[in-house]
């Protein structure tokens, strides 16, 4: 009910579920404890901030060995990518990032506002990292279901 709708007050799940408030509460503290409910946030709408084109892009990156006790390479790739993307005005939204098994080894869920952005991304961005071996990117034609309206049901006992 919650991923359904977040703003659900107690009183309104007590109702709706028939069960006391206080065992509500303490059912919530439980899932925010254990990491089952991992936070609160206002949801917003893409398309409405102005994204127009959404891809998905799969990196190759290049082959080395880590020195002992740093991070991979994949991840030092993606958390620069990230990092680079974030609020930085010329550069699309990265919304999800990816270590991935396969021919590539990472995968960005990527926004962007038009043609152009995206093009600067993968033309100049990407291909400038010296870490990277290849792109592929998946263009969007139309989103059937995302995240943002679906909830995921609970696991089921073993």
């Amino acid at each position: 009910m919650l991923q359904a709708d977040g703003r659900k007050t107690l009183q309104e799940l007590s109702e709706e579920l028939g069960r006391p408030k206080t065992t509500i509460a303490a059912r919530i503290k439980r899932l925010e404890h254990e990491g089952v409910i991992m936070g609160y946030k206002a949801v917003p709408n893409p398309f409405a901030l102005g994204y127009r084109l959404l891809a998905f892009v799969l990196v190759s990156v290049r082959r080395g060995a880590a020195a002992k006790e740093a991070k991979p390479l994949q991840q030092e790739v993606a958390e620069k990518v990230l990092a680079d993307c974030n609020g930085e005005r010329g550069m699309p939204f990265v919304e999800e990032a990816y270590i991935i098994t396969g021919p590539y080894d990472l995968l960005f869920k990527v926004w962007a506002r038009d043609v152009k952005q995206l093009s600067t991304f993968l033309v100049a961005y990407l291909a400038s990292n010296p870490d990277i071996q290849r792109t592929e990117t998946l263009m969007v034609l139309e989103i059937i279901e995302d995240w943002r309206r679906r909830v995921m049901p609970p696991a089921s006992p073993a």
